[in-house]
């Protein structure tokens, strides 16, 4: 008995021992990762850091969270952030957002209200294995729009050293902008998914913000859907990306009833009349080649981010870029 007592004592110290181990390594390697970013010339403070959920899990809790580069152009702040892991299992963790955060994208500020924001992480050392990240509400505030998004799921899964399988879903999605008082067209854009697979110059990691961001070479969109009211458009794109983001390739738009969902979103006052003037010329335009009056069917080329409807070129698409 005295034996089975001292060997159940020495393990539970041991385990002890382990556990304020990998906790303090936690604290150590997230004040780290602050200071990387100093290094850099970021503004990345924080008021309190501490890790709890002994004996089971590694619960970081980062009180006062304010990133800011070093232009002002990007930046984020929140009350707190939290990576929560079992102790026993690293390489699996949880991050938790809180309701309210601010995110600075280009020197304007987006207030982010959310409910139950929290994403999954797998990993292997620093390099991001899959990732799922989801939200049942999920609201984004600018000076000049908001938007409003419920059942909000995105995946990624990484396929080959750099590529990766992504997925975003939105149950329904609702802007700010006024209803007509005619209520014609639906109250929100009704849902929208995409699937596709992402290739980058080299794997994600987990320490994209301290070195120079992955840059995306191609996007193969293999699906993807936005509804809104009675017509749904359907978009496929195979492109490759040079330095710049700029796509080479190929892009196909299915639609019907077009025009209905047009006129609807100008009436509700989601489309601006300039904008959807242009819209339903350039459409118009692309439903005379394959198509009737109000269903699409078309291919089109994509020479170093012009669209072209045969030798016509048909806009303009911006670079596919994150930095």
């Amino acid at each position: 008995m005295k034996r089975l007592l001292a060997g159940i004592i020495v393990a539970t110290l041991a385990y002890s021992g382990w556990w304020f181990y990998a906790a303090h390594a936690m604290r150590t390697d997230a004040q780290g990762w602050f200071e990387d970013l100093r290094a850099q010339g970021w503004q990345a403070d924080f008021s309190d850091l501490t890790v709890r959920g002994f004996p089971n899990r590694t619960d970081l809790t980062v009180a006062d969270p304010v990133l800011m580069s070093r232009d002002g152009a990007v930046g984020w702040q929140a009350p707190f952030f939290q990576i929560l892991a079992l102790s026993y299992k690293r390489d699996h963790v949880i991050v938790a957002w809180p309701d309210a955060q601010t995110l600075t994208i280009e020197g304007t500020e987006t207030a982010i209200t959310s409910d139950g924001l929290r994403a999954s992480v797998v990993f292997d050392g620093q390099d991001i294995l899959r990732s799922n990240l989801e939200a049942p509400v999920l609201n984004l505030t600018r000076p000049d729009m908001s938007l409003a998004l419920a059942d909000t799921n995105i995946a990624l899964e990484k396929t080959t050293d750099s590529s990766y399988r992504f997925a975003l879903s939105a149950g329904s999605i609702a802007t700010s902008s006024p209803r007509a008082a005619s209520g014609i067209g639906p109250d929100s854009l009704a849902s929208a998914r995409a699937e596709s697979l992402l290739e980058f110059d080299r794997p994600l990691r987990l320490d994209a913000l301290t070195d120079a961001p992955p840059r995306l070479t191609r996007i193969d969109v293999q699906r993807s859907e936005i509804t809104y009211g009675a017509v749904t458009f359907r978009i496929t794109l195979a492109a490759t990306l040079d330095a710049e983001g700029v796509p080479t390739g190929d892009m196909s738009i299915t639609a019907d009833n077009w025009r209905e969902g047009i006129d609807a979103a100008r009436e509700n006052g989601d489309l601006p009349p300039a904008v959807s003037d242009g819209l339903i010329d350039l459409l118009t335009l692309l439903s005379t080649f394959n198509g009737t009056r109000d269903s699409l069917d078309v291919t089109l080329g994509i020479n170093r981010g012009t669209p072209l409807l045969g030798p016509l070129p048909v806009g303009t698409l911006p670079p596919l870029r994150w930095h």
